[in-house]
């Protein structure tokens, strides 16, 4: 049992899920923070939708991009399972079916307990986005459009559930409270899009950075500074809690990374560091709305 939870937890990249965990904790939480109805209960099975959604996403980029030829060096693509032959494409699409069924079941049970369309709505679109981000050339990972599809559909849409699994309305205030969450979230791929340009632009995948150029680098310098203005900014206008301030403890960490990306060097070690600053800044920003309460 310990052997098949392992393998399917390196299947579905269990190592990355910091950023749904992040972004659907920060909305029960902040719906709890503007005093709205909150239920444990319902934080937990929220969390456990997105992250299942993340899991079907995981599998259908593996398995798109392995049917699409873009997976050409198995140290170089996904959780490189079905590369290496150890999984089939096959058994990948349906264990992505799988998660997307039991996370629209959590997903439909939540909405009727809250009544909530609007939930089953948001849900749907979860899905779709999940599945349609990296399948066949005209999708948003080969348009250059894969940092402002996880923008929307994670950095945004995540938390968005987050609130409305607590509160079963559609609000603008959390979405632009997760802006700093969300930007972040886009800066995590367009790092791994900066360190992938050489094996992108083989495989004929279009990215933000092969269009920006030699910008390409300082306008990841630039979208840190942009978070944590955002975030300051937020704070002092009470969308978030003053508290938030805490995830400035994330910026000395911070400097390795940045050091490297002014030096135009971005490699696995850079995606890991990044990967790492945007789970200290989340937790720091979810800590700050629980300390407050």
């Amino acid at each position: 049992m310990i052997r098949f939870l392992r393998f399917w937890l390196r299947a579905i990249r269990f190592y990355a899920f910091s950023t749904s965990f992040t972004a659907v904790a920060f909305g029960g939480l902040y719906a709890r923070w503007c005093g709205e109805p909150f239920s444990w209960l319902r934080f937990a099975a929220a969390t456990a939708a997105g992250m299942l959604i993340h899991a079907a996403a995981n599998l259908w980029n593996d398995y798109f991009d392995y049917t699409g030829g873009v997976d050409r060096e198995a140290g170089k693509c996904g959780s490189a399972m079905i590369f290496s032959g150890e999984l089939t494409p096959r058994r990948v699409f349906r264990a992505a079916c799988l998660c997307a069924a039991l996370a629209a079941a959590i997903g439909l049970a939540l909405a009727w307990r809250l009544r909530s369309p609007g939930l089953v709505a948001l849900g749907a679109a979860g899905l779709v986005g999940a599945a349609g981000y990296c399948a066949g050339p005209r999708s948003p990972k080969h348009l250059a459009l894969g940092e402002v599809w996880v923008f929307l559909m994670m950095g945004l849409g995540m938390p968005l559930g987050g609130w409305m699994c607590q509160t079963g309305a559609f609000s603008f205030r959390p979405l632009l409270a997760a802006l700093p969450i969300a930007l972040f979230t886009a800066l995590l791929l367009y790092n791994n899009n900066l360190r992938d340009i050489d094996d992108d632009r083989a495989a004929g995948i279009r990215t933000l950075p092969m269009i920006l150029g030699r910008a390409a680098h300082p306008a990841a310098l630039a979208s840190f500074t942009a978070i944590s203005a955002l975030t300051a900014v937020l704070a002092a206008v009470d969308l978030l809690p003053r508290l938030s301030l805490l995830a400035f403890l994330a910026i000395p960490p911070a400097l390795p990374w940045l050091s490297s990306v002014a030096r135009r060097t971005v490699t696995h070690r850079e995606e890991l560091l990044c990967a790492r600053l945007h789970l200290l800044f989340g937790l720091l920003v979810i800590a700050a709305l629980l300390i407050v309460l």
